[in-house]
């Protein structure tokens, strides 16, 4: 398979403000880049190489993120990594980013840098905070896409010192290596978001293979 045959992809994401009152308001709606990442990915599964379980080249993560708008005007394909992913800290802390009360599923664990190494964080380890992707929340639209829904309730995310601005999906760990490495491959910077406990957050982003 050739490389412009994996990565013939595209994708769209929806960001909605849900607030107590139950009113939804959409604050972003636009196309997000398929980074290489994916191609590395779906590479080593239609060579028969890498990770031995189908379920380690599943999209089972996702990052948010709050330097976004440093990649506005450039940002693309060769993203690895979010520019200040929440959570980098030594060792991360859910409740310093995420909050006490949120009852986000979080994993710890490696994530792939642009070679397939472990890309060390900004305090220099290699583990990573991730948000879990439950299976209730990834949606079969048709036979060519499916929408993965990130939720992101009124007493997640509330009280960071600066806005939420980039959001990313990860494969699990399509190396397969006995440390979970997840590699990204779908990124959006977006418009600068102040979460509160006002209104909790919906991530509708649906990839077209």
């Amino acid at each position: 398979m050739k490389n412009k045959d994996v990565m013939d992809l595209n994708g769209h994401l929806e960001i909605w403000k849900i607030y107590n009152t139950g009113e939804e308001k959409l604050v972003f709606d636009e196309d997000n880049t398929i980074t290489s990442g994916m191609g590395v990915g779906l590479g080593l599964l239609y060579a028969g190489s890498g990770a031995v379980e189908i379920t380690d080249f599943q999209i089972r993560y996702f990052q948010l993120g709050t330097q976004g708008d440093t990649r506005l005007s450039s940002y693309g394909v060769s993203e690895s990594y979010l520019a200040s992913a929440l959570g980098q800290a030594d060792p991360p802390r859910t409740t310093d980013y995420y909050g006490a009360g949120s009852p986000l599923i979080l994993a710890q664990h490696e994530l792939m840098a642009w070679d397939g190494a472990a890309r060390a964080n900004s305090v220099g380890i290699d583990s990573w905070l991730f948000g879990t992707i439950p299976d209730s929340a990834i949606k079969r639209v048709d036979t060519n896409s499916v929408t993965y829904i990130l939720y992101i309730d009124r007493n997640t995310c509330n009280g960071l010192t600066v806005p939420l601005n980039e959001v990313g999906l990860f494969m699990q760990s399509p190396l397969g290596n006995a440390t979970k490495r997840s590699n990204l491959v779908a990124y959006r910077p977006f418009t600068d978001i102040t979460k509160t406990d006002d209104f909790s957050l919906v991530f509708k982003w649906t990839l077209n293979f």
